[in-house]
C-alpha cells in the first residue's frame, strides 16, 4: 500500500482557508439582512419611465431586497422621511429620465429612511435602445452599496414598556 502525502499547513493557507470559511460565514446573514429591508422605487418622469423602473425594481429584487413600488413620488425632499417611518422603508430610489436628440440620460437618487439624506447619486446616458442595457451595466456597481448601507428610522413612538408587579409583601405600616 502506498501512503498519502499531504501537504504542511502553511501559513499562507490557514489564512486563505479561515478568510474562505469566514466569507461563507457571513453570506448567509447580509442575504438574510437584505431580505428584510424595505427598499421604495419612486415612479420616474421622462421617456420609457415605467419600463425604466421596472427594470430597477427588478435589479433591486435580484439582491434579496424587498421592493415597494406602491409609494407616490414626492415633491419635497423634506418628506422622505416621515414616508419610511409610515412604511418602515430603509431607502427610495428616485431618479429623472431626460431626453435628447440622439440619447437619452438619467440620473438616479438613493435616499436614506433613517436621515432622509442622500447616499449615492449616479447618471448614465446612452441611445434610447441602449439604456437599459447601460442601467443593467452600472445600476448595482455605483448604488449597489448605498442600497445595503440604507436603515429604517427608528419608530416614532417606543414599543409599550412590560407591565410592572410589585410584591409589597405582608408588612403592615
Amino acid at each position: 500500500m502506498r501512503a498519502v502525502r499531504i501537504a504542511p499547513l502553511t501559513t499562507a493557507r490557514a489564512i486563505r482557508f479561515f478568510v474562505l470559511a469566514a466569507a461563507a460565514l457571513a453570506l448567509p446573514a447580509g442575504r438574510a439582512v437584505a431580505e428584510t429591508q424595505r427598499v421604495a422605487v419612486q415612479p420616474l418622469e421622462g421617456p420609457s419611465a415605467g419600463a425604466v423602473r421596472s427594470q430597477i425594481a427588478r435589479m433591486v429584487r435580484g439582491h434579496g431586497f424587498r421592493v415597494v413600488t406602491s409609494i407616490p413620488r414626492v415633491g419635497g425632499t423634506g418628506q422622505y422621511l416621515t414616508l419610511a417611518r409610515d412604511h418602515n422603508v430603509a431607502a427610495f430610489v428616485t431618479g429623472d429620465l431626460e431626453d435628447h436628440k440622439t440619447r437619452n440620460s438619467i440620473t438616479l437618487l438613493v435616499w436614506d429612511g433613517a436621515r432622509g439624506s442622500v447616499l449615492a447619486r449616479w447618471s448614465t446616458s446612452a441611445p434610447p435602445k441602449k439604456l437599459g442595457k447601460a442601467l443593467a451595466r452600472g445600476f448595482w456597481k455605483h448604488l449597489g452599496r448605498a442600497i445595503e448601507r440604507a436603515q429604517c428610522p427608528p419608530p416614532a413612538e417606543p414599543p409599550p414598556a412590560p407591565p410592572m408587579h410589585i410584591d409589597a409583601g405582608d408588612a403592615a405600616i
